[in-house]
């Protein structure tokens, strides 16, 4: 059984805490004053701080874990059920969506960029994104389903999470991707300069905000 990891000070949890003092509320100052879209028991729907388009948003679980390969072997029905209310919502309002997540794991410090699990929802082209995975020379497994995330070896390993109209696909990295690769991926696929898919290059502010009158509804 997967046991919720140590939080190190990651700013998702100390946003999810309830804390005032985060990278959000310094970057927006109460402007909207939170990100928060939704909420269940064990799981957190935000937008993203920096959207790389609209409706980039993030799911995440409330508590601290790794990936959500880790969540769906705790969770899996809330995680499903989640989905299957959120997603046709999402598509209803901005598109067709693609799912991607950099899974990390403990002892894995050349892929471990990520210190909070979280989903990301873009209506962004999976096959373009596949393409350069590919194009990128990433082995990858198709999955029967998501919940197949919760079998081993994906709760204990690294990975690249892509799911698009249904389809689930894990990308096994190597140690050449570098950090934010998949923002920097879907960043390629809009064409976004380099580097301005980072969001500590550019905050997107306009964007989260216009994303959060978009769900305002929800």
């Amino acid at each position: 059984m997967i046991e919720t990891a140590e939080c190190a000070g990651a700013d998702f949890c100390e946003e999810l805490s309830g804390s005032d003092d985060t990278s959000f509320t310094r970057f927006y100052e109460g402007d909207p004053p939170s990100r928060l879209i939704c909420s269940t028991e064990n799981l957190t729907l935000l937008a993203d701080m920096s959207p790389l388009v609209l409706g980039h948003l993030l799911l995440l679980p409330s508590n601290h874990y790794l990936s959500f390969a880790q969540v769906l072997s705790r969770h899996e029905a809330e995680v499903l059920d989640f989905l299957a209310d959120f997603v046709p919502r999402y598509r209803e309002t901005f598109g067709e969506p693609l799912i991607l997540e950099h899974g990390s794991s403990d002892g894995q410090e050349n892929h471990a960029c990520i210190t909070h699990a979280h989903l990301h929802f873009l209506p962004v082209d999976g096959d373009r994104v596949d393409d350069l995975l590919i194009g990128d020379s990433l082995a990858y497994e198709d999955l029967g389903s998501l919940g197949e995330l919760a079998l081993p070896p994906w709760p204990s390993s690294a990975y690249f999470l892509r799911v698009h109209r249904d389809k689930v696909r894990v990308y096994r990295p190597t140690s050449d991707q570098k950090r934010q690769y998949l923002r920097s991926i879907v960043g390629a696929v809009l064409a976004i300069e380099e580097p301005e898919w980072d969001y500590a290059v550019v905050m997107r502010k306009g964007e989260l905000r216009e994303t959060m009158r978009m769900v305002d509804l929800w």
